[in-house]
C-alpha cells in the first residue's frame, strides 16, 4: 500500500507540475502565458496579430518605387498613372504615389508636370512635407518649395475631407 501511494503522489506530482510549467513561461507580452488581458482563467494564450495585406494601391505604387529606384522614370510615372487601384487607394496611398510622381517627373526633365504634381500632392494634404534628405534636391527641391509658396492656407475642417474615400 506505502509503494502505491509514493508512486501515485510521484505521478500526480509530476503531472500537476508539469501543467504548471507552461503557465509560468513568459508569453509574448512579457506576462505569464494565459495570464494576458482575461486574467488567469483565460483558456489559451492570445494569438499573434498578422498585418494586414498590402492593398493593391500600395503593391502598384510599391513596384512603381522600384521602377524610380532603378532609373526607369517613364516607367514609374506611366505604373502611378494609368492606376486605377492607387486612385482608389487612401489618401496616404495617394499622397506617397503624387510625391513617387513628381520626382520622378522632375527628374526625367518635365518640370511643369513635377509642379502640378507637387500641387496635388499639398492640395490632399496641406502639411507635407519632404523629408530632410530629400529638401535640396536640386531637381525637385525648388518645384516644391515654389508650390508650397504657392500653396493658400486651407481651413482645418476643409482639409480634414480633402481627398477622403467615400467607400
Amino acid at each position: 500500500m506505502t509503494r502505491r501511494l509514493v508512486t501515485f503522489v510521484t505521478v500526480s506530482a509530476t503531472l500537476v507540475l508539469a501543467g504548471c510549467a507552461g503557465l509560468a513561461q513568459p508569453g509574448a507580452d512579457g506576462g505569464a502565458v494565459g495570464t494576458g488581458a482575461q486574467g488567469a482563467g483565460a483558456a489559451a494564450p492570445a494569438v499573434p496579430v498578422r498585418p494586414p495585406e498590402p492593398t493593391e494601391g500600395r503593391k502598384t505604387l510599391d513596384r512603381a518605387v522600384a521602377q524610380f529606384e532603378q532609373g526607369k522614370f517613364a516607367e514609374a510615372i506611366r505604373m502611378i498613372q494609368e492606376s486605377p487601384e492607387i486612385v482608389a487607394d487612401g489618401p496616404a496611398v495617394r499622397a506617397q504615389s503624387l510625391k513617387t510622381l513628381a520626382f520622378a517627373q522632375c527628374v526625367a526633365g518635365r518640370r511643369p508636370a513635377c509642379r502640378r504634381s507637387f500641387d496635388a500632392l499639398l492640395a490632399l494634404d496641406p502639411s507635407f512635407d519632404l523629408a530632410p534628405a530629400e529638401t535640396g534636391h536640386p531637381s525637385w527641391g525648388p518645384e516644391f518649395d515654389r508650390a508650397r509658396a504657392a500653396a493658400k492656407p486651407v481651413a482645418p475642417a476643409a482639409a480634414a475631407g480633402i481627398g477622403a474615400s467615400r467607400r
